[in-house]
């Protein structure tokens, strides 16, 4: 094989079955809306648009024939945000209360909730007027997570910091309430660093999850947007665990990990041999957990990588019944992670903006 032509799939390809080859696979996601989602038609241009669930998406599509890869695009509204002083711009997609996420247009998911209190989560201060949002952690932190708890801060002057509204709040010139509401925020973009564009947008990871660079004047990003079973499009934007961050070009969020713990994550499965397709290693998408709009869904998924015993024996998965029943019967062998970190497994991050009918086998 031509070594210039050893892309991250090919590489992934070639070791399946091995214990060897670094095989770092992904992700598939659904959604619980949080606001009435909005239906849209099909779009010009070999594009399909699917349903919106979340208010600051401003643009998509399921599929497009501007690239060669097997994804669309979704283009968010970004929100700025200030870390120890500088910019940082974060997308707004998931909140565990109920009422927040209608009155934001965000896409509840109940089981946030149970990280509430567990020392997992990092920190936005909003104020009480115009002051630029303040985050605690940003990538780079072992602490860095995109799970925030929301405070509220007023009185005071400039600041600019966590540290400066810990201080403040310390000497009485600010008060800050703590509100029970966690929303999942992923920045895009910080001091220092950002999520990468992928300039050749022929593989499902290659060189990013960016369709083009994050513009800050505009205030929007536009991702990559993935499917999955059943009829959900996702996004990702970190993985707890430093390896597949680093394959996938996203940012470690190490603190997601321990959602697991608090029962806080679904499961979602990614397929390293069987049928070919859009999927993250070369073959078909990701089957997750439960469906969009179940109450066991969640946006952090347990990550697990699925080897047909048989490759001939291979066929189309939909469903998590599916695969249970067939790694019962042995003919699908399960990995925690992928196989080249199992047993330790990962999480990934994946908001499901849009639902709608797969593309895959329809």
């Amino acid at each position: 094989m031509n070594m210039q032509r050893i892309t991250r799939r090919n590489f992934m390809r070639l070791g399946v079955g091995g214990t060897s080859a670094l095989i770092l696979g992904l992700y598939g996601c659904g959604a619980t809306p949080g606001a009435a989602p909005r239906a849209s038609a099909s779009g010009a241009g070999g594009t399909t648009k699917g349903t919106v669930l979340v208010g600051d998406v401003i643009d998509h599509a399921l599929t497009s024939d501007a690239w060669p890869g097997a994804f669309g695009y979704v283009t968010f509204r970004t929100h700025r945000a200030l870390h120890d002083g500088r910019s940082v711009y974060y997308i707004r997609t998931d909140a565990s209360d109920a009422e927040f996420a209608e009155s934001e247009r965000l896409v509840h998911v109940p089981l946030l909730n149970a990280a509430r209190d567990r020392g997992i989560t990092n920190d936005l201060y909003i104020f009480d007027d115009d002051r630029i949002p303040v985050i605690r952690h940003a990538p780079g932190s072992d602490s860095y997570t995109p799970l925030f708890q929301i405070h509220s801060v007023s009185g005071g002057g400039r600041l600019e910091s966590a540290s400066a509204i810990d201080a403040a709040s310390r000497d009485g010139s600010i008060e800050v309430e703590s509100t029970p509401v966690l929303v999942n925020y992923p920045l895009v973009k910080w001091n220092g660093g950002g999520l990468t564009v992928d300039d050749a947008k022929e593989e499902y990871l290659g060189g990013g999850q960016l369709i083009e660079p994050v513009d800050t004047e505009g205030g929007k990003v536009t991702l990559k947007l993935h499917e999955a079973f059943p009829g959900s499009y996702y996004i990702l934007t970190d993985a707890s665990l430093g390896g597949p961050a680093d394959m996938m070009n996203v940012p470690v969020s190490a603190p997601t990990w321990e959602l697991n713990r608090h029962q806080a994550t679904d499961k979602v499965w990614v397929f390293v041999n069987g049928v070919e397709g859009s999927g993250a290693m070369g073959f078909q998408p990701a089957v997750f957990g439960h469906q969009a709009g179940h109450p066991a869904w969640s946006p952090f998924w347990d990550h697990y990588a699925l080897e047909w015993i048989d490759p001939d024996k291979a066929r189309l998965l939909t469903s998590a019944s599916n695969i249970r029943s067939l790694r019962e019967a042995g003919d699908l062998k399960e990995y925690n992670g992928v196989p080249p970190t199992d047993p330790q497994g990962f999480v990934v991050n994946c908001s499901v903006p849009v639902i709608g009918g797969n593309r895959t086998g329809a």
